[in-house]
């Protein structure tokens, strides 16, 4: 199984009470399809990168990522499912690194080994061979 984050943009004049019966309905469809629900972080209503909808100029959303489980197949069933649900302005399904689980779960993620220096190279033959002339002059 593998770990994969998404990211869901909602309209932030839908309310509270729309925003989490659409993350219920997302996270029965991911449990139906096979997947485990790791964690889901709200992170609440964000600054857009860019105006959606010129109408209406939205310029806000609420960002909530969820942490999910699964087989490959799964992302491919989820992301057809988010196509067709209303009131997701934008979505992104990506495949986590193992790291990312240590973190979700507060465990220390151990730290990459240090890149060594090599030892001080020792002189080739060439380098010799020129210290010997400097020196015979």
């Amino acid at each position: 199984m593998n770990l994969y984050e998404l990211m869901l943009i909602f309209d932030p004049k839908l309310g509270e009470e729309t925003v989490e019966k659409i993350l219920t309905k997302t996270e029965e469809r991911i449990k139906s399809f096979g997947g485990e629900i790791e964690k889901i972080d709200k992170w609440g209503i964000r600054r857009l990168a860019s105006v959606f909808n010129k109408k209406r100029k939205l310029n806000q959303g609420v960002y909530v990522v969820i942490y999910f489980k699964s087989e490959t197949s799964v992302p491919e069933k989820v992301s057809s499912y988010l196509k067709v649900t209303e009131n997701i302005l934008r979505y992104s399904i990506i495949k986590s690194m193992p790291e990312t689980l240590q973190e979700i779960k507060g465990e220390p993620v151990p730290e990459q080994n240090e890149i060594k220096q090599p030892e001080e190279a020792k002189p080739s033959q060439p380098q010799a061979a020129e210290q010997q002339i400097g020196e015979s002059k």
